[in-house]
Parts: C-alpha cells; structure tokens; sequence
C-alpha cells in the first residue's frame, strides 16, 4: 500500500510531453502534445512553462555529501524508498541498506510524492520535477498562474491536485500548510499545466485517492469532494471543536484510501515549550470523526489522550486504520513515537529518539512507513547535517543509513 504524505505535498503518462528534462547534463528533443481523449474533463488552460533543461541517461551519481533532507515516502509493498532535500533526490531498492543520489541541483526539494516505485514527483520552491522510470530522468513541470506550488498530492500518473500562492510558513514537522492567500489547483497531464478549481476556504491540504475521492482542509475545517474537487458540499465534513477566538490552526491532511483520511490540526499558539496538537480520522467518507490525541487541553470540547510530545511532527499514514506520530518536546530533548492502529483507538508509545540521534533543534522533518514495521524519518542533527533513520521493528530501535 502507498503510504500518504502532509501535504500533506508530484508525470504523467510517458506519451505525455513534459517541458523539460533535468537528469543531468545532454540536451534532449521535445515530445508533441497528445490530444486529450474524449472522456477527459474539459481541456486544462495552459499556464506558465519551466524552460528546456538539459538531460541524459543515467544510472546514478556519487552519494557525495548530502546537505539536508526534507523529506521521505516509503513505496508500500516494496523495498523503494525515496528521499528529497538540498540539491538532492535519493533513492533506495533494497529496503535502505544501500542509497544511491539520481539527482543534484541547487534548489531546495521539500516535498516528495511517487504513486509507484517507478512515478512520482519532487516539489521545492517555484520547480516541480517528475520522473517515469525511477529517476532515471527528472521532468520540469509547469506552475500555475496564481502562485508557485507549496503542496501537491497525485491519485495517477496524471491526475494531481495542489495548493498554489501563499506563502510557507517556518516548518514544525515536516512540510507545513502555507499562508495567506491560497488556491486549489489540479492537473490532468501529470503537471504540466494546471488550472484553479474553486474552494470552499483557501486550502492549506489537499489529498485524493482517486479522481472521484478527495479531501481538502483548511484551519479547523475539512472537507469531502466526489467529483474531483469540482464540488465540496455545503457544509465541512468535519470542524474542530474549539472556540471560534483560538488563535488560527493549520490543517494537514493524508488520505488513507477511498473514503479514509487523517489530518492533524496545528495551532498557531506558541508558548513555553508548546504548541498545541490535535489528530483525528475518518474511514467512512466523513460520517464519523474520531479524535484520536491532543495537546489541546481543556480547548477541546472532548478529552483525548495525550500526544507523545509538546510540538506536531511528522505523520505517516500506513492505511485507514494504523498510522505512526513523532512528537517533540523541545525542553527535554527528545522526539517522542507513537504507533496508532485501530483506527486511532489503540495507542502504543514507543522509546523516544534522543536528541543526540536526531535533534528536535531541527526537527524530525518527515517520516514515512511501507508497514507497520518498516518506516525512516529525515531531518537534521544538532549540526545541521542531514540525518536518514530507519526502523524494522516499529519504531522500537533505529539506525542511521547515511554516511557519517
């Protein structure tokens, strides 16, 4: 099962052309644009284009220093996993004993987002990359008119749907919802061009697992469209119950499978060492919510158990019904874990990671689990040096699978 990320956060079919090719150095022609077919939605209209990059064939280039990592997807149901960052897309087939750079740039890639072992995408600020066959070659996508990608999520090779403008606010786990003035956008060719879709709120998340599934949230609200994003009812799916004069939440949102999703609310409320948290989930199409931690307090109007940390960290959706929370606690030092299965009933706390494994300074950026057992967190020590874990066991024991 493909795990899903905040987005949470990239091309398309092979026969569809991409604007440019970035897998590292010779020219290659352009391929013609094929005609949508007939049961396509209406023709997207086209936005603004990245400029002819230069490519090649390649296998994989020299592991080097890696600067920093932002982000990790495992590839459920396979040995694949993907990692992005500074200038650098790793990739791994053997299940982390061994990884291999297929790309280096000088951007900053902070999202990262693969429908199968083969297709996904990379996202940083103002470029989004695509490739067809693991990483060989790396596409450069197109934009949209409002405002650079801050967040995609892809259901196929073509369908996406993102959220554009805004502006990112300064991370607390992993890839966070943007500010400001934001618009819902979606892509039939992979991301190539993109064009607006109305919202019932200025998203911060978005996610699908198929055309006719999605979600969207935004601060304290969620909900549900059925027709590709054309329509999200008219009321929200699902609100946060805390008074209306709380400062504002941040929502990011993962989708499990059709009709199931999680998304954990952030408050803009920083205090002492705190910043509340709260985390809930749905498996059937939003009829029912259940909260399933809490670092509100007496803000909520439901008690839930306590999170395993004073800040929100990184959240990795494994399916509808088990799912893996780190959680910081800058004060002691430490990252606490939770392991989440039951459809958020069950809670079972793992051993914190140390702050001499992987700083809270930092961060733990992202985290992503193929299984319940298998799973790796990105982030950065309290040097600033790039930081990759894994786990076999859970969480229970990790290990470093970067050069120190």
């Amino acid at each position: 099962m493909r795990p899903v990320r905040i987005i949470a956060a990239f091309v398309f079919a092979a026969a569809v052309a991409v604007t440019g090719c970035t897998a590292h150095s010779a020219a290659v022609p352009p391929t013609a644009v094929p005609a949508p077919p007939s049961s396509a939605p209406t023709p997207r209209v086209p936005v603004t284009t990245s400029p002819r990059t230069p490519a090649a064939p390649t296998t994989t280039l020299p592991l080097g220093h890696v600067q920093r990592l932002d982000a990790v997807q495992a590839i459920g149901g396979t040995d694949t996993a993907w990692a992005v960052g500074t200038g650098a897309i790793l990739t791994t087939g053997d299940g982390g004993r061994t990884w291999a750079r297929v790309w280096r740039g000088a951007q900053e890639l902070r999202d990262v987002d693969f429908v199968s072992a083969s297709t996904g995408w990379a996202l940083g600020d103002g470029i989004l990359l695509g490739t067809v066959d693991r990483g060989q070659h790396w596409h450069q996508l197109g934009q949209p008119r409002s405002g650079p990608l801050r967040r995609v999520h892809f259901s196929s090779r073509t369908q996406g749907w993102g959220v554009a403008g805004g502006t990112d606010r300064t991370p607390a786990g992993g890839p966070t919802p943007p500010r400001g003035a934001t618009t819902l956008v979606h892509t039939t060719d992979g991301g190539r061009t993109w064009s607006a879709l109305h919202a019932p709120a200025p998203p911060q998340s978005v996610c699908f697992t198929a055309p006719g599934d999605g979600w969207l949230a935004s601060s304290t609200r969620v909900w549900r469209s059925t027709d590709g994003g054309r329509t999200w009812g008219t009321r929200p799916s699902f609100t946060l119950p805390v008074p209306a004069s709380e400062p504002p939440f941040y929502a990011a949102l993962q989708c499990a499978q059709p009709g199931a999703a999680w998304v954990r609310f952030d408050s803009d409320d920083h205090y002492a060492g705190h910043s509340p948290y709260a985390l809930y989930t749905s498996g059937d199409g939003g009829a029912h919510w259940r909260g399933v931690l809490s670092t509100l307090g007496a803000l909520l109007t439901v008690r839930l158990p306590g999170g395993p940390g004073t800040y929100p960290g990184p959240l990795s959706v494994i399916d509808p019904q088990r799912a893996f929370l780190l959680s910081p606690t800058p004060a002691a030092e430490t990252t606490g874990a939770v392991m989440i299965s039951q459809g958020g009933s069950r809670l079972r706390w793992l051993p914190d990671i140390p702050q001499s494994t992987l700083s809270t300074m930092s961060e733990p950026l992202s985290a992503s689990f193929a299984s319940a057992t298998r799973g790796w967190v990105a982030g950065t020590d309290g040097a600033g040096r790039a930081v990759l874990l894994a786990t076999t066991d859970g969480g229970r024991h990790w290990r470093s699978q970067l050069p120190s």
